[in-house]
């Protein structure tokens, strides 16, 4: 299957006339004052003979696969050496903006937080390096690290980062257990979903497996909120669109929903004491027809459990509604303003979207490759099986960032705490949507 239906090639036209002649960041926002130390660089694809020296930093548990992505880039640029560091994943997200603002920036960097570094003139725009490059990558891959003239995150933005793979949302099911109760291929749609979590309940099999315990939660119920409500109005919030609401009636009948599985018991009656780790180490071991989780689990489960797991996207409402999935970057990753050597970094952003790369990835990771063409093969099942679902999303689905990341807080401060009320009961389900609602302003200052 060839990815880029709708495919979006990016061209430098919309380039304001002071950023022609130079890569240094022209995001909307504060100036970078930085910036203005850092000698400018015509843009270029020719890097002659020189040789290059590149910093990159990522978080660490991208280490195995950035390793591998470097090894394939300085094997075709043998005159760009890279020197990788990497942070514990748990502080990326709060080191990021004092790693690409900082003097000595590394010329590659992992970008947690794309509308303020875009706005703080932190990043490059990438426009000029995407028309010389002649980039071609789905608006699915790229539209939340896109940055408009108004600071809006969005499609029509100019591009400031490449994804270098990306991770994904899905439904694994234990296809052994699908079999006790006549189920023999992945359901098509939410209401049979849920008729084979009754038939799997009243069999005597947990019908899904769910970790309440680390936000877990969330990745079903956004696939609730965006059937009863669209992709749009979930992505106009991640990325914090003016007017944007968490507070809908779609997001309050995802959460009755959600409730009403906890209450049937379709969920493991210790849900809330459930991490991430363990719910995975429960579901190979058997536990559960049905887990939400996402691809950087599809190598462990594959195996754990062989031909007997199975992956697919969460269903529509009905089977003629599209299927849906959160999906980002493994890494997005960005140039700094500050970066001494831009036109060899670029080179290794448009390495990320080679056939080579995309191979790369999925022979080092369980994520989906970045960028247009032909789907990369593999040997394992269970990833063939992702890919598949990868590329029908990307041909027919609907896909929005994780809720997870709308904000820097909202996962540990709200949606952990308020997903656990919402399992045990103890929060009335048409509450959630304004409770989140509520601490999405008070974090933004809205």
């Amino acid at each position: 299957m060839r990815i880029g239906k709708f495919a979006k090639t990016v061209a430098a036209g919309a380039l304001a006339v002071a950023c022609l002649t130079s890569v240094a960041a022209c995001g909307p926002g504060s100036s970078n004052n930085n910036a203005s130390d850092v000698p400018a660089e015509e843009v270029s694809t020719d890097l002659g003979d020189g040789t290059y020296e590149l910093t990159l930093w990522d978080g660490a548990g991208l280490k195995a696969l950035d390793d591998a992505l470097i090894a394939g880039f300085q094997e075709k640029y043998p005159n760009i050496t890279i020197t990788a560091t990497y942070d514990p994943d748990n502080v990326t997200q709060q080191n990021g903006p004092r790693i690409i603002s900082a003097s000595d920036t590394p010329d590659l960097a992992r970008i947690t937080d794309i509308g303020s570094a875009a706005r703080g003139n932190h990043l490059v725009n990438l426009e000029e390096y995407a028309d010389a490059y002649g980039w071609e990558l789905p608006d699915a891959q790229t539209t939340i690290y896109r940055v408009g003239a108004d600071g809006q995150i969005g499609a029509d933005g100019d591009l400031y980062a490449v994804p270098s793979s990306l991770s994904m949302t899905g439904l694994f099911w234990n296809k052994d257990l699908g079999a006790k109760i006549g189920l023999t291929e992945a359901p098509k749609s939410m209401e049979e979903l849920e008729d084979a979590m009754a038939k799997a309940k009243d069999a005597g099999i947990l019908p899904m497996m769910l970790p309440g315990k680390d936000g877990g939660a969330s990745f079903i119920y956004q696939a609730l909120m965006v059937n009863a409500g669209g992709a749009d109005a979930v992505q106009s919030w991640i990325v914090q669109n003016d007017g944007a609401s968490f507070d809908t009636d779609a997001a309050k009948t995802a959460a009755e929903t959600l409730q009403s599985w906890a209450e049937a018991g379709y969920l493991p009656s210790d849900v809330n004491a459930v991490d991430a780790s363990t719910a995975l180490g429960r579901f190979t071991a058997g536990e559960g027809l049905f887990f939400p989780s996402g691809n950087w689990n599809v190598a462990s489960v594959s195996e754990a459990m062989g031909d007997a797991a199975g992956f697919t996207s969460y269903p529509g409402t009905t089977e003629s509604d599209p299927a849906t999935a959160a999906l980002n970057a493994g890494s997005a990753f960005g140039i700094p303003a500050n970066a001494k050597n831009k036109n060899a970094a670029a080179a290794f952003l448009d390495y990320l979207t080679t056939e080579e790369a995309r191979q790369i990835v999925i022979d080092n990771s369980g994520y989906a490759p970045a960028g247009d063409g032909e789907l990369p093969t593999s040997g394992d099942a269970l990833v063939t099986e992702m890919l598949t679902v990868y590329g029908d999303l990307m041909s027919d689905g609907a896909t929005t960032d994780f809720i997870n990341n709308a904000t820097a807080g909202i996962q540990s401060s709200t949606l952990i705490p308020n997903f656990q009320l919402l399992l045990d009961g103890s929060l009335d389900a048409a509450e959630f949507p304004g409770i989140v609602q509520s601490a999405y302003e008070e974090e933004l200052g809205k």
